[in-house]
């Protein structure tokens, strides 16, 4: 038994793609109410199986439904999946509000003149092929305006769907003006054919795309959370291990300077066993916020473990490095953290220092020389600030510091 793909059986496939498509986005918005535009994706997705069912019943209903209504629905659902598409990267288009409208606008009263005043195919053929090269442009050439992302290659997948489309329907304009009418449509010729698969073939990337971007989305959350310290929201030891990897190689190529600050909150047991660790956990996040406050958006926060922390600062050099540990330890002795009935915690901390040299083979031979000047700080009495300038000499703040006297850059 042979299956004759003719304009009807055509428009049934894409009425089934475009349900159970549309299904699958509300199911997934369901499940991930975080992402944006989702759901009106699915919506255009339901749109555009609705005008396929009332296409294919072409002569079984009154031609307004099944030649003016379809049309627009189809319409209607293209300019929701951009839209979608739109909210979902976080698109605003100024001129689209308006020009989406208009194109429904300037579609509705040609179906309806060419189907019920002057009857003519060809003309419908025309308006509705312009109107959908129309919308995909508007698809491509908005996602042409937002930024590169995680998911650019998708970006990039979609904006040549949408030209593809927009160039198809194009060529369909051009031809029909040279085609023969048609006497019924449904019998159109195979750009009809070929125009229905266009839409099976907007419906299926972009649904694909749109997954493709929410996982891409969700892995990259997953990898952030695992980069993360959950109470204090200051990166882990893992994440600054794989910064200083990075900076450390930086370092090695360009010659530049990196400074790594080493810093423990003093007396932190004391707090916990008179206080609790509700309020130790009080401090922490404190001391985390002030140490995210007063570097800048590239330097890198870690927690590396109980009460300590640490600080990865590119193209910093010692004496940079001790300003702003200087700056870190005013700021942590001048806070005051209220634990209620009139009761003021004060805290204090101290802070190692050490830059990257001409000769260290590794980032970890930084980071032992900022450890050891943490030590050398609380040796020294706590709440003040350490610079290892090498191996075997250490500087308290305020002294003079030549940041090129042992670390060649």
């Amino acid at each position: 038994m042979s299956i004759q793909l003719d304009f009807r059986t055509l428009s049934l496939t894409l009425m089934l793609f475009s349900i159970v498509f549309g299904l699958g986005m509300f199911a997934y918005s369901r499940e991930h109410a975080k992402f944006s535009g989702i759901k009106t994706i699915g919506t255009g997705y339901f749109l555009i199986g609705g005008g396929c069912v009332l296409l294919g019943l072409r002569h079984f209903i009154h031609d307004f439904a099944s030649v003016v209504l379809s049309n627009l629905a189809i319409i209607m659902g293209v300019i929701l999946i951009y839209r979608g598409l739109f909210r979902f990267l976080g698109i605003s288009l100024r001129f689209e509000r308006w020009l989406s409208p208009a194109l429904l606008l300037f579609l509705a009263p040609v179906l309806y003149f060419f189907t019920f005043h002057v009857p003519d195919v060809s003309p419908r053929i025309q308006a509705f092929s312009a109107t959908f090269a129309v919308a995909s442009f508007i698809g491509a050439w908005g996602l042409l305006q937002h930024p590169e992302t995680r998911s650019r290659s998708v970006t990039r997948m979609l904006i040549g769907m949408f030209l593809i489309v927009t160039a198809f329907f194009i060529f369909r304009v051009l031809w029909s003006f040279y085609d023969v009418p048609p006497e019924n449509f449904m019998n159109a010729g195979l750009l009809s054919s070929l125009a229905v698969i266009a839409g099976e073939f907007l419906v299926i990337l972009s649904s694909f795309a749109t997954i493709w971007m929410a996982s891409d989305e969700l892995q990259h959350e997953l990898s952030e959370i695992a980069r993360v310290d959950p109470l204090t929201g200051a990166y882990n030891r893992r994440a600054f291990d794989e910064a200083c990897e990075i900076e450390f190689s930086r370092s090695l190529r360009s010659g530049s300077a990196f400074t790594i600050i080493m810093c423990d909150l003093d007396h932190f047991k004391k707090v916990n066993d008179q206080y609790g660790h509700h309020v130790g956990d009080q401090v922490l996040k404190r001391f985390a916020d002030i140490l995210r406050g007063r570097v800048r958006k590239h330097d890198v926060v870690a927690r590396f473990g109980g009460e300590e922390f640490v600080l990865l600062l590119p193209n910093n050099n010692t004496e940079q490095g001790m300003h702003v540990a200087e700056q870190l330890k005013a700021k942590t002795a001048a806070t005051q953290i209220e634990l209620g009935r009139d009761i003021d915690l004060a805290i204090s901390a101290s802070f190692g220092v050490a830059q990257y040299c001409i000769g260290d083979r590794e980032w970890s031979a930084v980071l032992h020389r900022a450890d050891n000047a943490l030590y050398a700080a609380k040796k020294q009495g706590r709440n003040r600030v350490v610079v290892l300038a090498s191996a075997s000499q250490s500087l308290e703040a305020g002294a003079d510091v030549d940041p090129t006297a042992h670390c060649n850059i």
